[in-house]
């Protein structure tokens, strides 16, 4: 009995830990999806029930915790707004990619928040209860469902986080060292760059305090007005946590406050599977090697134009290897006989296949990821977004090259970069090195968003650790009142000095003057 007794309290206990997790990723791009998911599967297989808003379901029948509502018909909205075409991009440049996202992205989560399921959650409080509400960064007004449930709130950053997030937990995030994701630049910056990247950060800050937080602002009077009152700047200040997925020796180490948990590091990587056969037989049969072509989701290779997909083919044609092009249309005009189109690619396990010369890459982070972890030298084509700072870090890092499409991507340099990745081996020892740094640490990017989100759901929170700089009024975090203080009373004592002197002057010209007229009367 007393046996039974013990079990029955340790399983009850077990049940006591469990938590119900909301957690809502809105952007229909696989990419955003696919970097917390093995997060929402682990939080799920210890017991936690987890309510996950995604576009990319995964209808795992082996995670019954683990409950999906599917808004897929965002990808509509994605595709319909925007091609993410090479002519399209051509238009979206870092200084107004902030805009043109903003409302892209209010537009999905409007639309999103529309819906009966997010309805029933919004206006639920009888019925569900959660202790952890789990939002991708791009999205603060949805930070509202904390008000609503009234439990601790958490940001993920699928990419990296913007200026002003980190800013908003307290982190320094200087123009120069600590870019924003849209910055095209990385290490060591030229005046040139310098100069841009802090227009740049204060071009960011107008964006921030007269577009995006009013624009967010509506979305939360919509459709939270009624049941919370808030205002997007209290969201956001009650923030407990941020994991951003990146890994600081990749993106560089920054001075980051006990609320920012860095977890990069192929958290998304799975185990290697069987390739079908057919695609199968063509890698094995690559006896010279194979090159392995991959602009992601969301740059289609089918919508490279003129000179640009004229110069790709010819110098895939005129290399002594085949190549693996993940290509979205049945069929490509003039394809050489050593290219083999495929419109979805296994790509892990082809990054994997050790007949791999190279990867020609969109510059993706999940990308840049897996051929580290598999150890796949990279040339990056960048189109928009961190793609561009990604390309830098690539060629700065030494493990690849970073390309130039525009105005547009010359056959020569193409050429001459994919024979200088193949035949010098030091992009090879570079990128194993990097991924033996990479992988030396105590936890796993995915074991540290595991125990920090277990943290939030213990302690109800992390007010404790919170960066005293949050609820720093921006002219005492940079001391502009110590400043003008300091520089009040030094011109002050300046200008009384001058006002001493002026009358020592005076004085000793007058008793001058009396001592001359008094020799004069003599």
């Amino acid at each position: 009995m007393f046996l039974k007794i013990v079990i029955f309290l340790i399983f009850l206990a077990k049940i006591c830990n469990a938590a119900n997790i909301l957690a809502i990723v809105p952007t229909p791009s696989f990419s955003h999806q696919v970097a917390f998911t093995e997060l929402w599967k682990d939080l799920s297989l210890r017991g936690h029930k987890v309510t996950l808003l995604t576009t990319d379901p995964r209808n795992d029948p082996d995670l019954p915790n683990l409950k999906e509502i599917n808004m897929k018909r965002s990808y509509k909205i994605w595709s319909d707004t925007y091609s993410f075409s090479e002519a399209a991009q051509d238009g979206l440049g870092f200084w107004n990619i902030w805009e043109f996202f903003l409302y892209l992205l209010s537009d999905i989560c409007d639309d999103q928040l529309s819906q009966p399921e997010m309805q029933d959650l919004i206006h639920g409080k009888e019925k569900y209860s959660f202790d952890l509400v789990i939002i991708e960064v791009f999205y603060p007004e949805l930070l509202a469902f904390g008000k609503i449930y009234n439990c601790p709130t958490m940001l993920v950053a699928t990419i990296d986080s913007t200026v002003q997030m980190y800013q908003y937990l307290g982190n320094p995030a200087h123009p120069v060292l600590n870019s924003d994701i849209n910055v095209p630049y990385f290490g060591k910056l030229t005046f040139r760059e310098r100069v841009t990247a802090c227009l740049f950060y204060w071009n960011a800050v107008y964006f921030e305090y007269l577009k995006f937080l009013p624009t967010k602002q509506k979305l939360v009077d919509k459709f939270f007005g009624n049941l919370t009152n808030a205002r997007i700047e209290e969201l956001i200040s009650g923030i407990d946590l941020m994991l951003v997925n990146i890994n600081p020796l990749l993106k560089g180490p920054r001075a980051l406050g006990p609320t920012t948990i860095s977890v990069g590091g192929g958290n998304h990587l799975k185990p290697l599977k069987p390739l079908p056969k057919e695609l199968k037989d063509f890698l094995d049969d690559a006896k010279e090697g194979f090159i392995y072509f991959s602009l992601g989701g969301n740059v289609k290779s089918k919508d490279l134009r003129g000179q640009t997909m004229t110069n790709i083919i010819e110098t895939l044609k005129e290399l002594p290897y085949k190549v693996l092009w993940k290509f979205e249309a049945d069929e490509l005009p003039g394809k050489p006989e050593n290219i083999k189109l495929i419109k979805w690619a296994p790509q892990q396990d082809i990054l994997r296949h050790p007949n791999i010369k190279l990867f020609i890459s969109q510059g993706g982070i999940q990308s840049m990821e897996e051929a580290i972890y598999t150890h796949v030298p990279l040339i990056v084509v960048p189109f928009y977004g961190d793609q561009l700072k990604n390309a830098r870090i690539v060629e700065y890092k030494g493990f690849g090259k970073f390309i130039n499409r525009k105005p547009v991507l010359k056959k020569e340099e193409l050429k001459s970069a994919i024979l200088e990745l193949i035949n010098n081996p030091k992009y090879k020892a570079s990128i194993k090195e990097l991924a033996r740094l990479m992988q030396d640490q105590p936890m796993t990017g995915l074991q540290k968003s595991v125990w920090w989100t277990e943290h939030i759901i213990r302690n109800k929170g992390a007010k404790h650790l919170r960066n005293p700089a949050v609820d720093l009024p921006l002219y005492q975090y940079y001391l502009v009142d110590v400043i003008a203080f300091i520089v009040s009373i030094a011109i002050a004592i300046i200008l009384i000095s001058l006002k001493i002197i002026k009358l020592f002057i005076k004085l000793f010209s007058n008793l001058y003057v009396e001592k001359i007229n008094k020799r004069k009367l003599e």
